[in-house]
């Protein structure tokens, strides 16, 4: 194919991309992990929200002294700190709020779905896929099912563009590590889980460099610089500048501690981890299964049997042809998996942290998919892929005879389930009632169906109704939503 008819290609699959991210934004506020972005990048640039109760009353009737940190920890208004706040995501689209009003925080979250597109094809083509292979790829990680269900601000969707973006520029060597280390500072920012990546980053650094003290102390220097604003921060709101923002004691909402165990180590903590550090294997409540059997069942409903099956060839296919790299991809990839997947203190959006791990997956996809187009005439190979994919296929289809206990922490922790009589709705989190026994067996089918290819959902882009939509979002710059958190810890 001609470079000319090559990059007409590129430009209009990323284009599209870029429409469809653009297209399918819900708006800003419209839940309360959105709200988590959009209040602080309101009152950053020292605007005002009027807060609502869920039946429209005013919550708050507040002024804003106009500077920074006040803006932020103003008792009379929402009070970003006593909220929850993670600001990371808030602070960067602070400036696109500023220059574009509402229309800021869908362009930016176009954008974001354009750089993840980008920068995964470019990591492809630099571990020296075809390009049809790469375009492929990066259709994988930004218009798979599971993406197109997302239409809110998400910090893990801008974290898994951060990870795109550091990703390529560390295999390719194309820059510093100093510029490593000040984009890393800004994702660590975003996702304080960024840290679990570290072990990956040094095993590549010493694996790759040939000054690894100067590399090692330009990555500190970018990483600590570009940080250093957000540990100053906890230190100013939660008095330590190491805590995470759900141990501090201040926060609203009730949070008990709850006893686990590690080996003959006891502790106690705020969050209900599963066995081995709980004293049995339970599943969080009005959810079909525990996380560790729940994130591998979205993944393969995510990109399908056969896609999931060249993804096992993929990751042995890299193994043998870039043993480090395989190695650095798994230190990337187990980390935070592991962690996600003795979880159970959990919710739809949560399952969102999957992305900060999934571009690993996407390049052994990619990898088994140049493979199967290279051994497509391999009887042998057919058989061993066809086979693969049976196992994966009968595995998952299997667990729908699995069975169990919904987690009793979880009550206590969020009591508003046990109350008699109307219960109110708490935005993205809809669990306000006794669990259904057909709705976990419904979810059951759903999430074991092991469909051999993703079902892609046709989404026809309205341009009358974007362009529409975009006119009224660049004349507003004011905004009324629900006080969503008020109703998390009803009880």
């Amino acid at each position: 194919m001609k470079t000319k008819h090559k990059s007409l290609i590129l430009a209009s699959f990323f284009i599209f991309v870029f429409l469809n991210y653009l297209s399918r934004f819900e708006g800003p506020a419209s839940g309360y992990w959105d709200t988590y972005i959009t209040a602080p990048a309101f009152f950053i640039t020292n605007h005002h929200i009027n807060f609502v109760s869920k039946d429209g009353q005013n919550l708050y009737n507040y002024m804003l002294p106009g500077k920074i940190p006040q803006n932020l920890v103003a008792k009379d208004t929402y009070g970003v700190i006593s909220k929850d706040q993670r600001i990371g995501t808030g602070i960067m689209f602070a400036p696109w709020f500023l220059f574009f009003k509402l229309f800021g925080f869908r362009l930016l979250f176009a954008f974001i779905g354009l750089l993840i597109a980008v920068f995964t094809y470019l990591t492809l083509r630099y571990l020296g896929l075809r390009s049809p292979i790469c375009l492929f790829g990066a259709l994988a990680a930004t218009l798979n099912p599971y993406m197109l269900s997302l239409n809110k601000l998400n910090p893990n969707v801008a974290g898994m563009m951060f990870i795109s973006i550091i990703i390529y520029l560390i295999l390719s060597k194309k820059t510093s590590w100093l510029l490593i280390g000040l984009i890393y500072g800004i994702f660590g920012g975003v996702r304080n889980e960024g840290i679990l990546f570290i072990p990956a980053i040094t095993y590549f650094l010493y694996i790759s460099s040939n000054r690894k003290i100067r590399d090692a102390l330009l990555f500190f220097c970018g990483a600590f610089t570009t940080i250093i604003p957000m540990l100053y921060w906890n230190y100013f709101a939660f008095g330590n500048m190491f805590m995470h923002p759900t141990q501090f004691s201040g926060l609203e909402g009730f949070r008990p501690t709850f006893q686990h165990r590690f080996l003959f180590w006891k502790f106690s903590f705020n969050g209900m981890l599963n066995w081995p550090l709980y004293t049995q294997i339970v599943r969080t409540p009005y959810f079909a299964f525990p996380v560790f059997l729940l994130l591998p069942l979205i993944l393969i409903n995510s990109f399908g049997v056969i896609l999931s099956a060249l993804a096992v060839n993929g990751a042995v296919r890299f193994f043998k042809e870039k043993r480090r790299l395989f190695i650095f991809l798994m230190l990337w990839f187990l980390p935070m998996y592991i962690l996600l997947s003795a979880m159970e203190n959990w919710s739809e959006l949560k399952t969102t942290f999957l992305l900060l791990c999934i571009s690993p997956i996407i390049i052994c996809i990619s990898f088994g998919l140049e493979e199967l187009t290279k051994k497509i005439s391999s009887p042998r190979y057919i058989i061993r892929t066809a086979s693969l994919a049976a196992i994966i296929w009968g595995a998952v289809r299997l667990l729908i005879f699995t069975d169990f206990q919904a987690d009793p922490r979880w009550y206590l922790r969020f009591p508003r389930v046990l109350q008699k009589g109307e219960i109110s709705f708490i935005g993205d989190d809809l669990r306000t009632r006794p669990e259904d026994p057909k709705e976990i067996l419904a979810q059951k089918k759903a999430l074991t169906s092991a469909k051999i290819i993703p079902p892609i959902p046709w989404q026809k882009i309205d341009f009358y109704y974007l362009a529409k939509k975009v006119s009224s979002e660049l004349n507003q710059d004011n905004l009324t939503t629900i006080d969503f958190w008020r109703y998390i810890y009803e009880h």
